[in-house]
């Protein structure tokens, strides 16, 4: 029995499903960081950043991000409806492992929106910045472990991710330091 082949459309429709849900998070976790900045402002200034941020945000989240995070799922789960020997391939394995960690990431964010919305967050500014450097992190990973899935393993790959992630969080720290201290005129 010949192999399917799945359709150059199917294809270009889940990657763009994936690169959507991933320009949605970049977007809204820096809304995040600039909504928690506003929060030191003074009235009315405040309110009115405020009110803009959360509406920003929940638009992000329910009519982009979520939408192509479904539209992704799905489309992958019609990927391997017409090629289910790919679930046997070992590199699968490592891909579904990752998915579960983009899908963590992701109900981080909602949980992040939704303590922005009551004004319950307790991170900074600066730890929501960190926060948004892993979707950078997670988009860096998927693309090394897609094209280097043959010459390497999911430990090789494992390793590469948590040097990557040394590396930005010096470089933050780095930035934090350099970063001067807010005055009053600031707030």
């Amino acid at each position: 029995m010949p192999i399917a082949e799945i359709p150059a459309l199917l294809k270009a429709l889940h990657l763009f499903a994936l690169i959507v849900f991933f320009a949605g998070t970049f977007h809204i976790v820096r809304l995040f960081v600039a909504h928690r900045e506003a929060m030191a402002k003074w009235e009315p200034d405040r309110k009115i950043l405020l009110d803009q941020f959360s509406g920003m945000e929940r638009r992000a989240l329910f009519f982009v991000i979520w939408p192509a995070l479904i539209a992704f799922a799905v489309l992958g789960g019609w990927i391997l409806a017409i090629r289910p020997a790919l679930l046997k391939v070992p590199f699968m394995q490592v891909l579904f492992g990752y998915m579960a960690l983009l899908a963590a990431y992701h109900f981080s964010v909602h949980r992040i929106h939704t303590l922005l919305k009551r004004g319950e967050v307790q991170w900074s500014a600066f730890q929501l910045s960190l926060w948004a450097q892993g979707a950078t992190l997670l988009l860096f990973v998927l693309v090394v472990l897609l094209i280097f899935r043959e010459q390497m393993g999911w430990v090789w790959g494992s390793l590469g991710l948590l040097v990557v992630g040394a590396v930005v969080m010096l470089v933050m720290s780095g930035l934090r330091r350099n970063t001067p201290a807010p005055t009053k005129e600031d707030a």
